[in-house]
């Protein structure tokens, strides 16, 4: 008794290879960890993205998207270059090809809170992936608006010694 024709094995073979094959055009990824930073300092973010050779990756300048609130409905792509800068690298290995786009804050500000997603699309296959939303927390400064120096007291306590002093000595004479 013959379980499976072996016709309709290999049918079935050649189907899954290739619905594989499809799914494997483009993979991003990146960490899931959500990112902490104080307003002012830098932070880049880094998302890998891996496609085959054949693929035409599109948009390189809007890898990364914002979505200030993950309930919100479509996310704004990331395109504003005195804010944020975008450095993509490049290698290739066998028949694939491994892009790191970095999307870097130099000075962070409230504002740039929220979720970030990282996606690629192969132009000629219609192939795309999109990563996960990453969340980045940019809080306040607590020196921020601080005028006062650390060492204005210690500055003042010694015009008083000194004056002090120099009452002293001048009364000896």
């Amino acid at each position: 008794m013959q379980i499976f024709h072996p016709t309709s094995v290999f049918l079935t073979m050649i189907v899954l290879c290739s619905l594989l094959s499809s799914l494997a055009g483009v993979i991003v990824k990146y960490s899931r960890e959500p990112v902490t930073k104080t307003e002012g300092h830098f932070v880049s973010l880094k998302c890998e993205v891996h496609y085959e050779m054949n693929c035409d990756i599109v948009s390189l300048t809007n890898w990364w998207y914002i979505k200030p609130n993950p309930n919100e409905p479509e996310s704004k792509p990331i395109t504003d270059p005195n804010q944020y800068s975008i450095t993509v690298n490049e290698t290739e290995k066998e028949q694939f090809r491994n892009r790191n786009i970095f999307l870097s804050f130099n000075s962070l500000s409230l504002e740039d809170s929220g979720y970030y997603q990282c996606d690629a699309k192969c132009l000629n296959s219609g192939t795309q992936a999109k990563g996960h939303l990453l969340y980045l927390n940019v809080t306040a400064d607590p020196n921020k608006g601080l005028k006062a120096s650390t060492w204005s007291g210690q500055l003042k306590a010694d015009e008083a010694v000194l004056a002090l002093s120099a009452i002293l000595f001048l009364s000896r004479y």
